[in-house]
């Protein structure tokens, strides 16, 4: 698996960078380090990236380019106010007619939307203060140079936003006017000069216009490129969601976000996090007629929409471990007890980890009488208690506990097991629903590659009667006790279990160590409690 040594040795290479700087200065290891930063921005990487720009900022506080990625990782860290305090001065001391300072005004503008976005009160003096500091950022790069399409498409959003509010941000300036102007600059534009980028601005800004055949065709053309990465898809939905609000605007808009979101979640590198709320209205949702979805997912849309609803409708299923009158402290799932081998078969049980509830809160864990479940997805409103552990494995082991409920649950599915591990190969894949950091119930889609597990033929399991899994994802803290799941049908192949970026063991006797979490298959677990 090529992909795979590539990311553990980006990682192993910006550590290694990362310790020369903090020892020396050398040119040498300025150039290399400053190399890796952006690489690792593109990875998704941003705690190493920022512990990598900081370093080089330390050696040359005056490289320009490190200190607006710098600024890029507080950004995605949402440490946004931090990275204005950032940027500003770097705007101030960047002559305007360089290229970086186009990028540093982005950043700022991005920032102040940030901060206009996450306002409760979008009419607050706060919020308005935020969006015309934003409007201002993206619109002084493009009026001085209108090839500057990605300031013009974000100017013409928030003016979008600003007007349909009743908000009088930038009064002067018409956005439909703007939109067309932006329209006409790109569709002159020569064909060798357009870039990944260039269908997904001109899709967004014809939304300045209510084009929807335009719209649609270029969205198509979009998600229909094989250059197209995951990390482009996913600005632009978070554009679409967050600035354009097209899921509150209309069912063309809620259609065409969530169909993004379909294409998204087939393409490797993603991850999507979505609230209760948003999940419920994404089950209750109406499919969109057939035509649309091939317009703009293809031939094959209707099956990759079908695939995406599926996954939506089993986190249903996924609870929120959660401290009484506390907070999150883990996930769990919904299981048949008939399917682990149990009796009365119909009853249904939750299965977590035993790192997160066992009967003496070993571990630090949660003794039964102190958690409770919640099914966010399905009835956020209502918390069961936990009435006893049916049967439960040590950390060391399968690191599981299967818990009775005081209530029995009524209309959310049990999730189905799936009967055998996936058959590995380049293509194998896991995906994981469940509440990282203890937040809300998330997707987790993000180098999400299945790397080894030591189920047949070839697996040599090295706990006795225990079968680990290897998978890349962006689990963390409040994952544990996952479902994982296959990418054909969603059926739970495994109890995700730990999680490590860097020097986890490999499996099967194989030498090194890689970046990678770890989960117990679910056969394996039914095995044991058979015993």
């Amino acid at each position: 698996m090529g992909e795979v040594q590539t990311i553990d040795e980006l990682r192993a290479r910006a550590c290694r960078a990362l310790s020369k700087l903090r020892r020396a200065c050398g040119d040498d290891d300025v150039r290399e380090a400053r190399s890796l930063v952006e690489a690792l921005r593109n990875q998704r990487d941003y705690e190493l990236m920022g512990e990598l720009a900081e370093a080089l900022s330390r050696c040359d506080p005056k490289d320009s380019r490190n200190r607006r990625l710098y600024a890029q990782y507080l950004i995605d860290t949402g440490k946004v106010t931090a990275a204005i305090d950032v940027l500003q001065p770097l705007a101030r001391r960047t002559p305007k007619d360089h290229s970086e300072f186009a990028e540093v005004a982005g950043l700022l503008g991005r920032s102040y939307k940030q901060i206009f976005i996450d306002a409760g009160d979008k009419t607050s003096g706060a919020a308005r203060e935020a969006l015309r500091k934003a409007i201002e950022a993206y619109r002084g790069p493009y009026e001085r140079d209108p090839r500057r399409a990605w300031h013009g498409v974000n100017l013409v959003a928030l003016l979008t936003r600003a007007r349909s509010l009743g908000m009088r941000v930038a009064p002067g300036l018409d956005p439909r006017a703007v939109a067309g102007q932006v329209v006409a600059m790109l569709e002159s534009t020569p064909v060798q000069e357009r870039d990944e980028w260039y269908p997904a601005m001109l899709a967004e800004a014809s939304l300045g216009l209510d084009d929807w055949d335009v719209i649609d065709r270029h969205v198509e053309q979009y998600v229909a490129s094989r250059s197209v990465e995951a990390f482009q898809i996913a600005g632009t939905l978070r554009q679409f969601t967050e600035v354009w609000d097209l899921e509150n605007r209309d069912e063309r808009g809620r259609a065409l976000v969530d169909m993004l979101r379909a294409k998204l979640l087939r393409l490797q590198g993603t991850e999507v996090r979505l609230a209760p709320d948003e999940l419920e209205r994404v089950r209750g949702q109406p499919k969109p007629y057939e035509g649309r979805l091939e317009a703009i997912l293809g031939t094959y849309g209707a099956q990759t929409y079908q695939w995406w609803k599926t996954g939506i409708e089993r986190a249903a299923s996924v609870a929120a471990i959660r401290q009484k009158m506390g907070n999150r402290m883990g996930t769990g799932f919904l299981v048949r007890a008939g399917d682990l081998g149990r009796e009365p078969a119909d009853e249904l049980l939750v299965l977590t980890n035993f790192h997160v509830v066992n009967e003496h809160g070993a571990n630090q864990a949660l003794p039964p009488a102190e958690a409770e479940v919640v099914f966010e997805a399905a009835d956020p409103g209502k918390a069961y208690g936990v009435a006893g552990i049916v049967w439960s494995s040590p950390v060391d082991h399968h690191d599981s506990a299967l818990l009775r409920l005081d209530t029995s649950v009524t209309g959310i599915a049990p999730l189905p097991i799936a009967a055998a591990l996936p058959v590995l190969d380049e293509t194998a894949r896991v995906y994981i629903i469940g509440h990282p950091g203890g937040r809300d119930l998330a997707f987790s889609f993000q180098d999400n590659e299945l790397l080894d597990h030591e189920g047949s033929p070839a697996g040599q399991p090295q706990i006795p009667g225990v079968c680990r899994l290897h998978y890349r994802a962006p689990t963390e803290g409040g994952s544990s006790g996952s479902p994982v799941f296959n990418s054909r049908l969603w059926q739970v192949i495994a109890l995700h279990h730990m999680g490590g970026r860097m020097g986890v063991p490999r499996l099967n006797g194989k030498a090194g160590s890689y970046g990678a979490n770890e989960g117990i298959s679910m056969q394996s677990i039914i095995a044991a409690m058979k015993q």
